[in-house]
């Protein structure tokens, strides 16, 4: 995406991110006009449900401040942050009006007050709202954005035109035009509609998901299966964050393959939940949540067929640590729904990392069995497997994954790598080798196994030239590793050069200072280059902080603090850190 595009939306980011009061602050907002000890007490009940992620819990206990501090503007302005950013729309619609007659500039509040009369179909409100906004020009796509869809739903063809043309400047080529696609696809203009699309394959960033999507609706609708073939098989090459991709993501609900497919986006209210929705993945990285939040709720208000917008929504609910209702939202999708796989896998994830492997397993066959040739339940049956040290279950659900790939590609390369992984760990040498190579010959430059294999050599006594100019590379491809410093610090360790192999460890304990191995390693160095009584510093280290060492190891660090490294001298295999993906 382009650099206009990204700073627009950070300008967004920052006027819609709520000014929230922290949970251990002093509630400022309470104290300034307090009523009653009743408000106090609810208020800072509000604070600690917010603090644990108690969103319902904290709705009730701001209301309940209220009731007993009914003038008090702040509580109110944070009620209705809370609500909106909640996707509580009709309640958040009385606050957001109070909101814009003390400060006709607040964008959230502007902008619910257009979702909420667009969803009701009354577009003349929404458009009196997108007109009487005073900073329009601070917000230079969001509004053109905005208008051409409440004047199609106004059904002002020509003034939603004239909208659409302001979106034709340089950094939002990309956005005019899908929405230009989209809205001459519900106009039932199949030319112009078609002209949008194509258009959009030719950009630099080419089709976003959505995009595709769309597009894959569009060539189903008027029969171009061969077009259509073309458009899954070169998305399915880059798809990594969404690899379930099948006709069935293609057909708005549709489920059999021949009944009519419907438009992706009919009508003017769901093409208004587009605009919201693209805003909200522009937003999703920025380091605020919430932002992307309002967004993705206006968005599912509008349109909640917007499946796309329900997995975003899951996604930044778990970016807040709110997996359990990330977890609802993943299990409620329906078998019909384009995204029923992507948000089964997902909730698989959750369960993962909430310590339920069986019930993480149990949803993964059942997609394997559900969609035999595809091979990514496979593949996080694996990542889950490895992620619990089961090696071996990890390698046989990385072989499942890999007999599902079809003609090998580059992007295969992350399958072979991880079964090597697995192999290694199990302590199966040769075929580690074998799956790490050919992960290599697959993708030549990527850092990862280039550390891997060249570590794994090192921990051997083989191929320590050819380990280090691996290394050597993959510390240029990812400079910020401080596990490839490491590695390569090891090297040169190995290879005597103790004093290069000093200052390279000393950059990867500053990049990974809680790595027990690496500050273990730099203790050698410093003890080869005569450095005693810092080396024995880093054994300490090594000891103290919160890593895996073996008791093995452990015991070799105790003898080297107290008798130095000659007491026991070089250890070639050191059985930790290297890093897994």
């Amino acid at each position: 995406m382009n650099l206009q595009f990204l700073t627009l939306t950070a300008l967004i980011l920052t006027a819609c991110a709520p000014q929230t009061t922290k949970a251990v602050a002093e509630p400022a907002a309470v104290r300034e006009s307090a009523k009653s000890h009743a408000a106090v007490g609810s208020y800072i009940l509000y604070l600690q449900a917010k603090q644990d992620l108690d969103f319902p819990a904290a709705v009730n206990y701001l209301k309940a401040a209220l009731k007993e501090d009914a003038d008090n503007q702040t509580l109110k302005t944070e009620m209705f942050t809370l609500l909106a950013v909640e996707g509580r729309l009709e309640e958040a619609y009385p606050y957001a009006v109070e909101e814009l007659k003390k400060d006709k500039s607040s964008l959230l509040a502007a902008l619910t007050i257009i979702a909420r009369d667009a969803r009701k179909g009354d577009y003349a409100g929404a458009l009196k709202q997108i007109k009487a906004f005073p900073d329009k020009k601070d917000n230079a796509f969001l509004f053109p954005l905005l208008e051409l869809w409440v004047q199609a739903g106004a059904g002002n063809r020509k003034k939603a035109e004239q909208a659409l043309a302001k979106l034709n400047t340089a950094g939002t080529e990309a956005l005019y035009l899908f929405h230009s696609a989209l809205l001459y696809d519900m106009w039932g203009d199949t030319e112009k509609a078609r002209e949008g699309y194509e258009a959009l394959l030719k950009e630099p960033g080419g089709l976003s998901l959505r995009a595709a999507q769309a597009y894959g609706n569009f060539l189903l609708r008027h029969g171009n299966h061969r077009e259509f073939q073309a458009l899954v098989s070169a998305y399915r090459k880059t798809a990594h964050a969404y690899p379930l991709i099948d006709e069935m993501f293609f057909t708005a609900g549709a489920i059999v393959a021949n009944r009519k497919v419907p438009l992706s986006v009919p009508d003017a209210k769901a093409g208004l939940a587009e605009a919201f929705f693209d805003i909200s993945g522009s937003l999703a990285d920025k380091g605020n949540p919430e932002s992307s939040l309002f967004f993705i709720r206006f968005g599912l208000a509008l349109d909640p067929k917007l499946s796309l917008a329900r997995v975003l929504l899951g996604e930044v609910l778990e970016k807040q640590g709110r997996d359990d209702e990330a977890l609802a939202l993943y299990l409620g999708e329906k078998e019909s729904s384009e995204t029923y796989f992507a948000g089964r896998m997902r909730a698989a994830g959750i369960l993962a990392r909430q310590g339920k492997p069986a019930e993480a397993e149990k949803i993964l066959r059942d997609l394997a069995n559900k969609r035999n040739d595809s091979p990514a339940p496979w593949i996080q049956m694996g990542d889950n497997a490895l992620s619990a040290e089961r090696f071996l279950q990890a390698v046989d659900a990385y072989s499942e994954a890999i007999s599902r790939t079809g003609p090998l590609n580059r992007s295969h390369w992350i399958l072979f790598y991880s079964r090597g992984v697995a192999y290694e760990r199990a302590g199966q040498w040769n075929k580690a080798e074998a799956d790490l190579q050919k992960a290599l010959m697959l993708a030549p430059a990527e850092p990862l196994t280039l550390n891997y294999l060249g570590y794994s050599w090192l921990e051997r006594g083989k191929n320590i030239p050819e380990a280090t100019e691996m290394l050597k590379r993959a510390l240029q491809l990812s400079p910020n590793d401080g596990y490839i410093a490491d590695s390569l610090g090891w090297a040169y360790y190995l290879h005597r050069q103790y004093e290069k192999a000093a200052k390279m460890l000393e950059t990867a304990v500053s990049l990974e200072p809680g790595s027990a191995t690496i500050n273990d390693h730099l203790g050698d160095a410093y003890w080869r280059t005569g450095r005693k009584r810092e080396a024995r510093y880093q054994w300490d280290k090594a000891l103290a902080v919160n890593d895996d060492l073996p008791p093995a190891d452990k015991k070799r660090l105790n003898v080297k603090i107290e008798k130095g490294l000659d007491a026991v001298g070089d250890k070639i295999t050191v059985k930790t850190q290297k890093k897994a993906k």
